[in-house]
């Protein structure tokens, strides 16, 4: 299911000429990642000095290579955040997969500062949000990710990032995508989805994990 994903996008980047973009010395490209970056460095809630905590649940499947789920999980957590770092303070209910845990970072790398190819979507119409697709150039593919930013064209507000990894540690693919919403200008972490691939004892064997995050209490 998790390759199978991926190989619908390809085929749809192919298909829409995606590959015939920018280079990042393009002027109008290096226009609107300077803005994104700077403008997500300013309001996401993980760089400023605040306390705050917020409920998060996980959700965790354990996918076989028919693409059939084994098993499900739901956790809930609430989570305190102080002095740049995460604290469980509480968890609220579980069933006890031991692989549904709290990720211990969020921090994600930036593909403006990796030695990456950019492209914009040849057909946009120049309204509503601005989609930008990034992959590393060859040397590097398989340790830096590719995928896509959305970007809001007004506000230059980051509303989701698409990382794909080759390979990620023992995973022979991985995926994270985030998602923000925006409240007073402050960047928060909506949701956040894991999927990755790995060896199993005969077979590939795939999980995914959607982390949600709400009622955001900001101190």
């Amino acid at each position: 299911m998790f390759f199978r994903i991926i190989l619908v996008v390809a085929i749809y980047i192919i298909c829409t000429g995606f590959i015939f973009g920018a280079e990042i010395d393009d002027p109008a490209m290096k226009f609107y990642l300077d803005k994104a970056d700077s403008v997500f460095n300013s309001s996401t809630l993980f760089n400023k000095n605040l306390q705050f905590s917020v409920s998060v649940t996980s959700i965790y499947n354990k996918i076989n290579y028919r693409g059939i789920t084994d098993e499900s999980d739901t956790t809930g957590f609430l989570i305190d955040f102080d002095n740049l770092q995460f604290v469980i303070s509480q968890i609220l209910d579980t069933a006890g997969l031991e692989e549904n845990i709290f990720p211990s970072d969020f921090q994600f790398e930036k593909p403006w500062e990796l030695n990456c190819r950019f492209f914009f979507f040849p057909r946009d119409t120049g309204a509503g949000d601005l989609a930008i697709g990034f992959a590393p150039i060859d040397s590097l593919r398989g340790r830096n990710p590719e995928g896509l930013v959305m970007i809001n064209r007004n506000t230059y507000q980051i509303k989701s990032l698409y990382l794909h990894y080759l390979a990620f540690d023992e995973y022979e693919g991985m995926s994270r995508e985030y998602q923000f919403s925006y409240e007073n200008e402050i960047a928060l972490l909506k949701s956040l989805t894991i999927q990755g691939c790995y060896f199993g004892y005969f077979q590939r064997r795939y999980f995914r994990q959607d982390i949600l995050f709400k009622n955001y209490d900001l101190q």
